[in-house]
């Protein structure tokens, strides 16, 4: 026994769907692109910027507002704090007398 029905060839009326380039699928719109898949394709690149953007503000050390950072060793201290760790004093100094 065969599993083809007798008359199940494909005619030439039948209609040949065209195949999204994005998806792969049977596209129904006359211009051969999911109106959904050309959405992504168009909105791919702003996507890829905000992307990059992000992980560029994310790359950025952020000084909080409670530290400082000092001039001699590069250390974040506290804000209170008079002398650094390593020596360096933050004291505003005296202008010099001529």
């Amino acid at each position: 026994m065969s599993d083809k029905k007798a008359g199940s060839t494909a005619t030439a009326t039948e209609r040949v769907r065209k195949q999204c380039p994005i998806c792969g699928q049977p596209s129904y719109s006359a211009a051969g692109i999911h109106p959904q898949c050309a959405t992504v394709q168009a909105e791919a690149p702003r996507l890829e910027q905000l992307k990059a953007d992000k992980k560029a503000i994310q790359k950025k050390p952020q000084q909080r507002s409670w530290k400082k950072k000092c001039l001699k060793c590069g250390s974040e201290v506290h804000v209170r704090r008079k002398v650094c760790d390593c020596g360096h004093d933050f004291s505003p100094r005296p202008p010099a007398a001529h």
